[in-house]
């Protein structure tokens, strides 16, 4: 752990003037304030620290003050800011110095404490992050509700003189029709050599119009977490710099690629026991264990779905995408994807979760998924039949996905016990209501869709 004294050093050595104090709120947003060095002394990371009114992003809180407590393990220079750093908050109260209730870096924290009830050491989840690089967006607000849209102007959109005139995907293609190939490395080498969040593989995704794919390296769950929320940061930061615009949105452009979240993971006891790994397995070296979670996966989906697919654009997506309540380790529209690139790799045996999508708030989903894998190892519960055949995954695709967030949380509500424990009654509480609001504002909204449809009906 980060000493809290070579921190100060950090903050003296490097004449950093301003600390940018990080915190997020329940639906994934990060907010921040910045402290002058003036008033960085060790107790802000020991007592905590009143620099912002909480109130106006968590609403009343009934434990008392609302102070942030910095992560001296996350301190890092922000390198396109003059002479600022940052440090990931907890949130805590005050006077009892309590954590709060409501903050999602603490929903993380209270899985990871709870892994070692199955006998686990650490979950290790890494991410691979779809989303894309658009030159420019201009949203008309002055006619909202009179027709009013947003343009979106793309170096590389078909509709415009794309180089991928002639080219039926955007799927690792090089440059220099991977326009954006410098802007990618900008965010991977930022990420490692400020931010110590290694990116393992980075490529063009799989739509035409400036989608971008960066896969992180696994981390034990809460730093996992982080390494999501942090590289969001990155990229939209490097973006504004360069007058781009990052978009984390699942389905921004109508007719092409919706961007994904695979959340990968992995559970290992101690001596560096990979959990679910077994060199005897027939079957992609699986073991029974990571079965029984990949049957906790599959029986909550539809509940993980308000984490994993959390807003009114994700079922858009999900409906693009054509993804199946199933496990294969060939198909990768399954549920559940198991990678078996060669054998005896027992390092690398994970699973993968295919169906989130980058709008997460990655504590939150991470929590849940895992949750639901750790619920299922509990229960022993049957993961089915992996679907390799047609016929497999016609049977897989008879279980239906939520097709919005009304059916996600109405799936929730009925099946919400794996997450006792974890998730606190004021946090979910919270967090229904939230998606609850959005889909109702959703379902008001009018669509550049129903113009189009019904203006002459």
């Amino acid at each position: 752990m980060a000493a809290i004294e070579d921190v100060l050093k950090y903050i003296t050595a490097n004449e950093i003037k301003w600390l940018d104090l990080q915190f997020f709120g329940i639906d994934g947003a990060m907010h921040s304030v910045s402290i002058s060095k003036n008033d960085i002394d060790e107790t802000i990371f020991t007592k905590g620290v009143y620099a912002a009114d909480l109130v106006e992003v968590f609403g009343k809180s009934e434990q008392g003050e609302l102070l942030l407590l910095p992560d001296p393990e996350t301190m890092a220079r922000i390198p396109w800011e003059q002479s600022s750093a940052r440090l990931l908050c907890d949130v805590i109260s005050s006077p009892s110095g309590e954590r709060f209730l409501r903050d999602p870096r603490y929903i993380v924290e209270r899985m990871e404490t709870n892994l070692s009830a199955v006998g686990v050491k650490n979950a290790m989840v890494g991410a691979e992050l779809e989303f894309y690089i658009f030159d420019n967006v201009t949203t008309d607000r002055t006619s909202q509700g009179n027709g009013g849209g947003t343009l979106i102007d793309s170096r590389e959109a078909v509709w415009g003189p794309s180089p991928f005139s002639g080219k039926k995907t955007g799927s690792f293609v090089s440059t220099p029709t991977d326009s954006l190939y410098p802007a990618r490395v900008q965010i991977s080498n930022t990420l490692e050599e400020t931010f110590g969040i290694e990116a393992r593989t980075h490529h063009h995704g799989r739509s035409q119009s400036g989608q971008q794919c960066i896969e992180l390296r696994d981390y034990t769950l809460k730093n996992a977490a982080d390494a999501v929320s942090t590289t969001k940061f990155v990229a939209r930061n490097l973006s504004s710099v360069s007058s781009a615009f990052a978009c984390f949105m699942p389905y921004p452009i109508e007719n092409e690629k919706g961007s994904t979240l695979v959340i990968r993971q992995s559970l290992w006891k101690s001596g560096e026991a990979n959990v679910f790994y077994a060199a005897d397995e027939e079957y992609s070296q699986l073991s029974q264990t990571a079965r029984y979670y990949i049957g906790g996966l599959l029986e909550h989906a539809g509940a993980l779905s308000v984490f994993t697919n959390p807003t009114t654009n994700s079922y858009k997506r999900l409906a693009a995408d054509g993804r199946f309540v199933g496990w294969s380790k060939s198909n990768k529209l399954a549920a559940v994807h198991v990678p078996f690139r060669k054998k005896n790799d027992k390092e690398n045996k994970s699973v993968e979760y295919t169906l989130a999508d980058p709008s997460v708030n990655p504590y939150l989903a991470y929590a849940a998924v895992v949750s639901a894998g750790l619920d299922g190892i509990k229960n022993k519960t049957d993961c089915g039949d992996p679907a390799e055949k047609a016929d497999e995954v016609k049977k897989a695709k008879s279980k239906k996905l939520p097709e919005n967030l009304k059916e996600a949380i109405a799936v929730l509500e009925t099946d919400s016990k794996f997450l006792k424990g974890i998730f606190s009654s004021e946090i979910l509480g919270d967090y229904i209501a939230l998606k609850l609001t959005e889909h109702r504002e959703g379902s008001k909204a009018l669509s550049g869709w129903e113009l189009n449809k019904y203006w002459g009906i």
